[in-house]
């Protein structure tokens, strides 16, 4: 593990910009969806490893973040890589719109397979959205009512249909999670949220990306957001030369951007954030947030924290560098 002095300060002001170590450079994070808005979106795959993430820099516990979740607050959806994310509600159907066309094409890809035609899809969407608008927000559909919803429209939900229709639908950018009725999930259309949802240009929205991410997890170069957002890398550098507010910075010869503010930390509170340890969740934006994952895991852990088919583990970290899994 290289513990030079540049990778050091880029640990350390990483931690800082997601919250998990305290400035003065910038306002404080002062709840679940401060939280939420500062990092735009942190994947919540596994619902309470993403809860966990979101109550580790509000500093308040879970239960705190899953009220958020029952106000619809913050909601659940897959705005980027197909994944499962929580966000703020009024970034929900700009983000899907803006980061969904790859990932929809792909799984076009895969209908024919399933045995879904573009008439299949087209009936099983209006299906949906007509029976959330009535449902609004006050009664959220089940998962496995959203596949007896299909089924009615003649739609067969068997063999994979049903999930591969609700990501595919969810990605589009007007239906998101609610909060869980049990241990089941629950969907809901974006135009019953209480907030007003942001519409804005695509060149427009991708600066509000570069500069949402770039202030919540810079450090960060281009090909950092193009893993997390899987835009293409000339629409990333567009993105990043669009960003507000954020400077470039070179460390061990790499050019990263990250918020203006940080300028303003103080070489205390880098200390202090490499000082602090952390037992994060599985999932957690300090290591799925960018990339490279070798800045801060080992190859010799990897197995135990990340594999590469996808599957985590929550970590432990110290001095900004993952030392093992949480026992």
């Amino acid at each position: 593990m290289d513990h030079s002095p540049d990778l050091v300060e880029l640990r350390a002001r990483r931690l800082i910009a997601q919250g998990l170590a305290p400035t003065a450079a910038r306002d404080a994070l002062t709840g679940p969806v401060d939280v939420a808005r500062h990092l735009l979106a942190l994947q919540g795959q596994t619902y309470p490893a993403g809860i966990r993430a979101i109550a580790l820099r509000a500093d308040v516990d879970d239960a705190e973040v899953l009220a958020a979740v029952d106000r619809y607050e913050i909601v659940r959806a897959w705005p980027q890589r197909g994944t499962l994310h929580f966000l703020p509600p009024e970034d929900a159907r700009w983000m899907m719109r803006l980061l969904s066309p790859r990932v929809e094409k792909a799984a076009a890809g895969r209908r024919p397979a399933l045995g879904l035609s573009p008439e299949d899809v087209g009936v099983a969407r209006e299906a949906l959205h007509a029976e959330l608008r009535e449902r609004g927000l006050e009664d959220p559909l089940s998962r496995k009512g959203a596949y007896r919803v299909f089924a009615a429209a003649g739609v067969d939900p068997g063999d994979g249909r049903g999930p591969h229709l609700l990501r595919a639908l969810g990605g589009e950018g007007d239906v998101v999670q609610g909060p869980k009725k049990g241990s089941e999930e629950t969907f809901v259309h974006v135009d019953d949220l209480l907030v007003e949802q942001r519409e804005m240009p695509r060149e427009e929205s991708l600066a509000e990306l570069a500069t949402r991410y770039l202030h919540s997890h810079g450090p960060a170069t281009a090909k950092d957001l193009v893993w997390w957002s899987k835009l293409t890398v000339a629409e990333a550098r567009k993105a990043i030369a669009a960003a507000r507010d954020v400077v470039e910075i070179d460390l061990g010869g790499v050019s990263y951007w990250m918020g203006a503010w940080q300028a303003d930390v103080t070489g205390a509170e880098i200390a202090a954030a490499l000082a602090a340890d952390h037992t994060l969740p599985a999932f957690d934006e300090y290591l799925l947030g960018y990339h490279d994952k070798s800045y801060i895991l080992a190859d010799e852990l990897r197995p135990r924290v990340l594999t590469m088919n996808g599957l985590s583990w929550s970590f432990e970290v110290s001095r900004g560098v993952v030392t093992g899994r949480a026992e």
